[in-house]
Parts: C-alpha cells; sequence; structure tokens
C-alpha cells in the first residue's frame, strides 16, 4: 500500500508544483530566454511537491504520535 500511496501523492502534488512553477516564473519576469537562473523559480517547486508527495505518502500509516 505505501508505494501505490506514495504514486498517487507524487502524481496529485503535480498540481500545485505547477501552480506554484508558473508564479515562479512570473515573479522571476516571464523571461523569453531559458537561463539557469530559472532552475530555482521553476524546476525546484514543482520537483519538491511532487517529491513532497511521494514522502508524505510513502511514511507508514503507524505514527507513535497518533497512538490511542
Amino acid at each position: 500500500m505505501g508505494l501505490g500511496r506514495a504514486v498517487l501523492f507524487g502524481t496529485l502534488a503535480i498540481i500545485p508544483g505547477a501552480l506554484l512553477s508558473l508564479f515562479g516564473w512570473i515573479l522571476s519576469g516571464s523571461p523569453e530566454e531559458w537561463s539557469t537562473k530559472l532552475w530555482l523559480s521553476c524546476y525546484a517547486p514543482f520537483f519538491g511537491c511532487v517529491a513532497a508527495g511521494v514522502i508524505i505518502g510513502w511514511r507508514d500509516e503507524r505514527s507513535p504520535d497518533l497512538e490511542v
């Protein structure tokens, strides 16, 4: 179940990642020409959101903080 949930969460994290990347591109001045400084404003938010979604989905369901 962990792998399936990780893939699902990673896939669903594409939506906020794309919106954050678009926002970063707009904030950087919407350049017509691609440069290396755009890696931080476009690729980092997208892949960061996907990685966070995979990590959240991969976590074990048994959290010691939530035990009753």
